[in-house]
């Protein structure tokens, strides 16, 4: 499905400002929808200059609280030829228009505002549709459409007549111009309240000329037990800075309102703005008590995480330097080396939970980690008789601390190794990473004798080559191969290793 940029550059000609202005309208109009129990459509002329030529939806959005009258999706395909009319009327005058469309069974009584009747696929049925002109500076560009069904056999309660009297006020900012709003403060993606959470009017004395029951039941969490209407939230202990700052500013606003350490509840505010002015304010409130708290737990959790790798760090690095104290004491210089080897092996583990103890998300920069690890063989193993020169290409990304461990051991492991075997005069070793779409690899390569024909990983492997073939092959379900790095003499050797790309399962819902 194409977006809506996409479909309006294919389509129309409008230009980026005005279709910036049409994602801003469909990003904003969940509340207004909401409120009109019906669906909400956005559609723009593909020649506005041809009266002749038709429409394209470039939006929609159901009601959380009404019906819908359209079974698929709309968006990318003209609206029903009924409908056309009505859209170039308001179009072209800048004016909103209604009226019912549609064939009419005949049974159906003729009078469309009792009408009942059962809407089928395809428009069969009876549609009311409110036409509302998207104005964008002194230009009308789009038309949005509220689509439903004709009124129906019973009384509407009170709490749907005032959301629809709400409705009617921002298709009137619509129409003028005022809605999406310049600004909107933001907050956090999953406690953004909606309309069926709470709902509460004020005017332009901040006094609530109307609260729904949800909204009654969020401000009784607040603390408030007394009556609210035709008082300020003020009045009754609550801080109503965020209506205050709506009225002022014209923006959509937004806050937290906290109650103990156990109570929290957020507060969206939309200014309702009529002939330039703001005329009052709609706030829609939801408690998040249990998301705060839920959010309490995973900082908590994540602080203790980092504070175990920061531990576990410590720990290994003291290890490390008790292993370098002991082989100072040594004599043999092959015990010497397998020592000094551990240590360097205990160093690239504590390098990774170094990095996962300075951030919350169990991820590494592998990169980094290799630079380190790099670092660190360097000056251990580099000599002035023997040049050393260790070179890493490409880029491998941020992976999971899971893979990061042993995938840094064993690249510490295959440095020591090239080195080790390298040419006698100097060692040139080179790191290359490759992040494939389903693989990652590491390839190591020297340029010394290279290894005897026959080599086989299975008899000839020695302590170093074992650890990284437990670790690639046995715990990360990878391979690892080893041969010539050039066919021309000094041969060198290529040790390349390969490993699955671990996918993460999303949470249903």
């Amino acid at each position: 499905m194409a977006s809506l940029a996409e479909l309006a550059r294919a389509h129309t000609s409008l230009d980026q400002d005005e279709i910036a202005h049409l994602q801003r309208l469909v990003a904003a109009w969940a509340l207004p929808c909401d409120l009109s129990f019906a669906d909400v459509l956005l559609s723009a002329p593909v020649d506005a200059g041809d009266p002749e030529t038709g429409f394209v939806v470039l939006g929609h959005a159901r009601s959380a609280a009404g019906a819908t009258v359209h079974r698929g999706d709309p968006v990318g395909e003209p609206p029903h030829p009924d409908v056309l009319g009505l859209l170039w009327n308001c179009f072209s005058d800048g004016v909103s228009r209604a009226g019912v469309v549609g064939p009419r069974s005949p049974s159906a009584p003729a009078d469309d505002t009792v009408e009942e009747e059962v809407l089928l696929p395809g428009m069969t049925g009876r549609v009311q549709i409110d036409a509302i002109p998207v104005r964008y500076g002194t230009e009308v560009i789009a038309v949005v459409t509220r689509e439903a069904e004709p009124g129906l056999i019973r009384h509407r309660t009170t709490l749907e007549s005032m959301y629809r009297r709400l409705w009617e006020r921002f298709a009137r900012m619509i129409e003028e111009g005022e809605f999406p709003l310049s600004l909107q403060e933001q907050v956090g993606e999953f406690r953004e309240p909606r309309v069926g959470d709470g709902v509460i009017v004020v005017d332009r004395e901040r006094r609530v000329v109307f609260a729904s029951p949800n909204g009654l039941s969020a401000l009784h969490r607040l603390g408030v037990q007394s009556t609210i209407e035709g008082r300020s939230l003020a009045d009754v202990g609550i801080d109503d800075a965020v209506i205050r700052r709506a009225l002022a500013t014209r923006h959509s606003t937004v806050a937290e309102l906290e109650h103990g350490p156990d109570l929290t509840v957020v507060v969206r505010c939309h200014p309702l703005i009529e002939d330039g002015r703001a005329t009052g304010a709609l706030a829609v409130l939801r408690d998040i008590s249990e998301l705060r708290s839920r959010d309490r737990l995973l900082v908590s959790k994540d602080t203790t995480i980092r504070e175990i790798h920061h531990r576990v760090k410590n720990n290994l690095q003291t290890i490390q330097s008790l292993l370098r104290l002991q082989s100072r004491r040594l004599s043999t210089m092959e015990a010497r080396d397998a020592v000094e080897q551990s240590a360097r092996r205990i160093g690239s583990i504590a390098l990774v939970h170094e990095t996962l103890s300075s951030q919350a998300a169990d991820i590494v920069d592998f990169d980094d980690v290799v630079r380190r690890i790099v670092r660190m063989v360097e000056e251990g193993l580099g000599a002035p008789e023997r040049p050393l020169r260790v070179a890493v290409e490409g880029r491998m990304g941020e992976l999971p601390g899971e893979m990061a461990m042993p995938l840094s051991v064993a690249v510490t492991e295959l440095v020591q190794n090239a080195i080790d075997h390298a040419a006698p005069q100097s060692a040139d070793v080179t790191i290359e990473l490759a992040a494939e779409p389903r693989a990652l690899a590491i390839r190591v390569t020297n340029g010394g004798a290279g290894v005897n024909d026959g080599f086989s990983l299975d008899r000839d492997a020695g302590l170093g080559l074992t650890i990284v073939r437990t670790f690639v092959v046995h715990d990360l379900g990878g391979t690892i191969s080893i041969g010539p790095a050039q066919m021309a003499a000094p041969r060198g050797t290529a040790v390349e290793i390969r490993v699955p790309r671990r996918t993460e399962s999303l949470p249903l819902g």
